[in-house]
């Protein structure tokens, strides 16, 4: 592109049309940086990771901060609400979920780590084992991100939302893990572990179509906040069914 005239672009003279057309060229450069890319995504999802690791350290080795478990649950639960329906894409409150959800699972692995000695490594091979089989489909072809299987994923995501509230209010009046009290319990932690493991391929979607139709860069942020909100959901559910295969 030498001019947005082309009856003025003729009339210029070459070395100024080839100025103009080197401004052209550095502006068109500025505009695609401050697009969506696979990379700079990847980056924010390292960047998120790092955040959480870091909260999941300090509670780990620090029990006193291993109390802040429910109310760490609770702003994360929050963050996650504010952030998904914000109209406005706001870094630094992904940051802080990631942080602020590092502590919840710090905290909650080392109840369980105390319970059954060994599970918490075992789930986090597990989850990046998980999480690396679903990429390789996905990046392979072998599983097609539809619209049809996005319409069914998120009506199980749904069903599975309102089984998690209602076994929650069940537990709640019988003192109890609900379902998960019962001979039962490894179906429904495996069906949780699948369903948060076949989302995943709706974040990597996300991702791809993302830098494909060349969103704004801050849409790096909300797919990086989508992946790592599901990376969270396998790691509970697979640190849940492992412990249901660990009773006596």
């Amino acid at each position: 592109m030498n001019s947005h005239n082309p009856v003025m672009n003729r009339m210029l003279p070459d070395t100024i049309r080839q100025n103009q057309m080197e401004v052209d060229a550095q502006f068109d450069s500025i505009v695609s940086s401050e697009k969506m890319t696979i990379g700079g995504t990847g980056i924010k999802i390292l960047g998120l990771f790092s955040l959480l690791l870091a909260g999941a350290f300090v509670a780990w080795n620090v029990p006193a901060v291993q109390g802040l478990m429910l109310p760490a649950a609770l702003v994360g639960v929050g963050l996650a609400l504010w952030i998904s329906f914000s109209k406005k894409i706001r870094p630094a409150a992904v940051m802080a979920y990631a942080v602020v959800q590092g502590v919840f699972i710090g905290s909650i692995s080392s109840y369980f780590e105390a319970a059954y000695p060994g599970i918490v490594i075992n789930a986090v091979i597990g989850t990046l084992t998980t999480a690396g089989a679903m990429f390789t489909a996905y990046s392979m072809g072998w599983i097609k991100v539809t619209a049809r299987f996005a319409r069914v994923m998120t009506f199980a995501i749904i069903g599975y939302a309102g089984f998690a509230l209602v076994n929650l209010l069940v537990g709640l009046f019988t003192n109890s893990a609900g379902v998960y009290s019962t001979p039962f319990a490894w179906l429904a932690g495996l069906v949780g572990v699948g369903l948060a493991a076949f989302t995943l391929n709706l974040d990597f979607e996300d991702i791809s179509q993302g830098a494909a139709n060349g969103l704004p860069r801050e849409y790096e942020w909300k797919a990086s906040f989508g992946l790592l909100v599901t990376m969270i959901w396998l790691y509970i559910e697979i640190l849940r069914l492992l412990s249901i295969f660990n009773r006596d």
